[in-house]
Order: C-alpha cells, then sequence, then structure tokens
C-alpha cells in the first residue's frame, strides 16, 4: 500500500504491497533520521527522491503537491518551512500527501490541508508511529472501542480521527503532528466569486500533459464540470448497459481520444480483492466490493494514464447534499428546499438527522468532536455541517476511501474540488440557496453551452428552472427504483446485495 511507514512493519500489508509492487517504489529512510521508515511511493512523479536535507532538518514527502505553480517542488517546500515555519504549507495549491520533517530536536508528520493522504498514528506510543493502515500499527495496547464498533456496524464508517481501536487515530487534516503535540497550519483563504471557479480549474488542470491524464466521466454534474474545465486523453464511464449513466456520458466521448465504457460488475473479480481490502480498511470502514477490481482493470487498459482526475465531493458543493438527510422529512425537504431557508436548521439538529441511527450516547461522542472540530470556524451551521462531513464525516471516512484511496494505488489522484481556493471558495458559500439549485447556474455560467444543455440522470440541466428540479428528481428518483433498465450503479449494487441476501 502506497503511503509512509514510520516506526512499524509495512510487511504486515502482503496482499496490498503485492498489488503496488509493480508500480510503486520503496525508498528507505537515510540513517541520518532518529526513526526507521520508509515510503511507497509513485515514482512518475519525481523526477528525484522526495527526500530533502537543509543543514540539521530532513524532510521526506510521500505522495504529491502543487506549490507556487509547481510539482513537487520539495526543495523550495522544505526551504519555506525551516524559514517561515509550518505556515508555508498553507500556501500548497493542491495535493495528496503526508510530510515527514526532522529538525534538530524533534520528528514531525504533515498532512495535506484536507487530509486526502489518509494516515493513522499510535497515541499510545513514546515514539512517533505512523502508517497508511490501522492493521500497520494495531498491538496488543489497543483495545476495542464497543462504542466504535456499534457505530461503524450502522453506518459503515467512523467519524472525527476514530478507529476501532483506542489509541489509534486518523492523523488530523491540515495538521503538523509530533510524538506529545499537535498543530494546526489550516486557514480559509479568501472566498471567490462561484463564477470564477471554472477558470481555477482549467488553471489546475493544465498543469498536467494531456497526454497522462484520465477522467471517470458519468451521468451526473461533477465529473462534466471537470471536462468542460479541462482536456484529458482518457475517459471512462462504469456502469450497467444501457443504462441512463452509460448513454448520458457517451454524448461526451468524442472529448476523449480514447473512451471505454463498461459494466463495473462484469470485470472478473481481482483475485485478492478482499485480502486487500481487509488490510486497507482494517478498524476503520465498510468498504464498497469491486471498487478496487474496476481501478485495476482502467489501469491495465489505459497503460499510458497516470494522472487520475476525480469529482470527489462536488455534488455537495455544487448541490448542497451533505445539509440533507434519509427519511420521510429528508424527501419531503428534497421537494421542498426552499424550507432550508425559512427553518434555518441549526447544525444539531441537522447532525442529528443525518446519524439518526446512532443512540444518543454515540451521538453524544459525535457532537463532541463536531464541535471540537468546528466551534472556533467563522462559518454558518450549514457551513459547518457540510466542512464537517468533508474532512472528519461520510467524505473524509468513506467516499474518500473509494474514491481517492483505492485508486491511488494505480495512479496519482488529483481531485480539483479539493484544491485551495475552489474549496474555500465552495465551503463559504450561501448553501440554502445551494440545496435550492440556485448556484447552479452561476458555477457553470462560464462553461460552453454543449456541456450545460445536457441532462444529468436526475433530468435536469444547469440550464433547469431551479424551482422545477426537485419535482423533476422525484420523478427520475422513481424510475431509478421501479424501472429495471433506469437502474444506476448505487441502485443496481443493492439490488445485487439485497439478492445475494
Amino acid at each position: 500500500m502506497r503511503g509512509m511507514y514510520i516506526n512499524c512493519d509495512k510487511e504486515r500489508l502482503p496482499s496490498s504491497l503485492y498489488l503496488t509492487k509493480n508500480n510503486s517504489r520503496i525508498f528507505d529512510f537515510p540513517q541520518a533520521c532518529r526513526v526507521s521508515g520508509c515510503i511507497v511511493y509513485d515514482e512518475e512523479n519525481w523526477s528525484q527522491l522526495p527526500y530533502e536535507q537543509i543543514e540539521h532538518n530532513i524532510f521526506i514527502m510521500s505522495g504529491w503537491f502543487i506549490y507556487k505553480e509547481q510539482l513537487n517542488p520539495l526543495t523550495l517546500l522544505a526551504n519555506d518551512i525551516v524559514a517561515q515555519g509550518i505556515d508555508a504549507l498553507n500556501n500548497v495549491l493542491t495535493g495528496v500527501f503526508t510530510l515527514f520533517w526532522q529538525n534538530e530536536h524533534e520528528e514531525f508528520v504533515f498532512t495535506d490541508p484536507l487530509g486526502l493522504s489518509t494516515h493513522f498514528i499510535d497515541k499510545l506510543s513514546t515514539q512517533l508511529r505512523v502508517a497508511p493502515s490501522v492493521k500497520v500499527l494495531k498491538n496488543d495496547s489497543h483495545h476495542l472501542n464497543h462504542d466504535m464498533q456499534c457505530i461503524l456496524n450502522k453506518k459503515n464508517h467512523l467519524f472525527g480521527n476514530y478507529t476501532l481501536f483506542d489509541g489509534l487515530q486518523r492523523l488530523t487534516p491540515g495538521s503538523c503532528v509530533g510524538v506529545m503535540n499537535e498543530r494546526s497550519y489550516f486557514v480559509f483563504h479568501e472566498a471567490k466569486p462561484l463564477d470564477s471557479l471554472a477558470d481555477a480549474v482549467k488553471k489546475l488542470t493544465s498543469l498536467w500533459q494531456e497526454h497522462s491524464k484520465i477522467l471517470p466521466i458519468s451521468s451526473g454534474l461533477d465529473s462534466r464540470y471537470l471536462l468542460a474545465n479541462g482536456t484529458y486523453k482518457y475517459g471512462f464511464t462504469y456502469g450497467p448497459d444501457n443504462s441512463p449513466e452509460r448513454e448520458i456520458a457517451a454524448s461526451f466521448s468524442e472529448d476523449f481520444k480514447t473512451y471505454l465504457a463498461f459494466d463495473y460488475s462484469e470485470q472478473p473479480l481481482h483475485e485478492q480483492e478482499q485480502a486487500i481490502l481487509d488490510e486497507m480498511a482494517f478498524g476503520t470502514l465498510n468498504p464498497i466490493p469491486r471498487l478496487l477490481t474496476n481501478y485495476s482493470f482502467v489501469a491495465q487498459h489505459f497503460e499510458q494514464a497516470k494522472i487520475f482526475f476525480d469529482g470527489y465531493l462536488g455534488d455537495l458543493f455544487q448541490r448542497g447534499t451533505y445539509i440533507n438527510f434519509k427519511g420521510k422529512r429528508g424527501e419531503v425537504l428534497k421537494l421542498f428546499p426552499f424550507i432550508y431557508s425559512v427553518i434555518n436548521f441549526k447544525a444539531k439538529t441537522l447532525m442529528r438527522l443525518r446519524y439518526k441511527e446512532l443512540t444518543d450516547k454515540e451521538f453524544t461522542i459525535l457532537w463532541q468532536d463536531f464541535v471540537q472540530r468546528t466551534d472556533s470556524l467563522a462559518l454558518t451551521d450549514y457551513q459547518k455541517v457540510t466542512y464537517y462531513e468533508f474532512l472528519y464525516g461520510r467524505g473524509g471516512r468513506y467516499t474518500i476511501f473509494g474514491s481517492n484511496i483505492l485508486a491511488a494505488q494505480f495512479f496519482t489522484v488529483v481531485s480539483p474540488f479539493s484544491a485551495r481556493g475552489i474549496f474555500d471558495s465552495f465551503i463559504q458559500q450561501d448553501y440554502a440557496k445551494a440545496v435550492r439549485y440556485r448556484a447552479l447556474k452561476k458555477i457553470w455560467s462560464k462553461v460552453a453551452v454543449k456541456y450545460k444543455k445536457i441532462k444529468v440522470e436526475s433530468g435536469y440541466t444547469p440550464l433547469s428552472n431551479p424551482v422545477t428540479i426537485p419535482s423533476i428528481q422525484l420523478i427520475y428518483r422513481l424510475m431509478f427504483h421501479f424501472i429495471p433498465s433506469r437502474a444506476n450503479y448505487g441502485v443496481k449494487s443493492k439490488r445485487m446485495e439485497n439478492n445475494k441476501k
């Protein structure tokens, strides 16, 4: 498994390491380091070793980053950290990385601003112990937390930095962590107008050569927004045959030099998929099956594709989906989203509705974590819920595993909606408007008409009247569930799962 291993044994992940042995390199920490460790990394991103020494300071990078419009300028970033301190990290445009820093006195690990490079730390150890999987760190001193076990069974993921075991925690996004202390460097950038973000996406995607870029294109708006604001040689769509997912995505197939559509359920299951998932998701989540198989298939089919662009969590920004919730009340609000403006729900109410499966005791743990992570932020309650779910809830603890961590075993994954400036602008928008689809026209105002006029699988376009979208969506949701040929990826997966049961 790609990532950083400090004072632990990566060989405890034999299946995951076997998966990446042909497309990754291992760099062992030099003798000058006071800790033992290594990184498993993609050498495609690095013309030189991801290592830098400046006098008594040693820096080792796992992953990738964009800093001052350059890809992986580790020497530049290291010098700025030495000169300016850890706040220099807040100027990283985007990246998925874990950075080790040893100075004269201490050792630290930095996480990327939004915690996309999911790593874990042993808080019971007297030395710095870090790994990309809980399984590597777990020993007899780490006891099962029964509250977390119940939560995982109910939600398929945890929240905050919790794992199933006391003393083992996820590294906090946007932080500098040592053995005895932790400090955040993350500070919000000034929000930009939503109609300017298309240009920011274009600028970001242009930093990589077209011949190396691949984009999974779906029937939704997230990947389409990336397609409309970038150029990609390779594209693919996975979904059931003759489904709206495939039909809508095919409308944009000519934008790619090479395009492939296939049924995600037809590929032969990767021979070690379950073993790999058991290692990588150990103690943290219940992963979606077959995603690893399909990423492996895509990597083999497009051997020259190295940079994987993903619309990770674009839906919550464009349509405010993280202030929605399930159940009858949630369905009423989806049909009449203006209620979000009329009632102005408190964060605690929304979080209770989103996590209604939890007992009062379990929800108290969640709410205390939510307050700790968001209380000092100059955000509205809707913005805080979205922020927390992005970094510490469903997004940062579950969605990221499928859209980033698994894919990152084969590609360099770039998630433009997570780039600073883009993220900071979207997170500070008015979500009472976003959930009513009133942000779409502004977000898409500078996008070519060909990308705006084609319906998504829910039946609307960015040009649709926001007032009519909820009723259109309701009709299409009913079609997904009651007309077999209309089933999308998620619906068909649930049907297959139910049939097995």
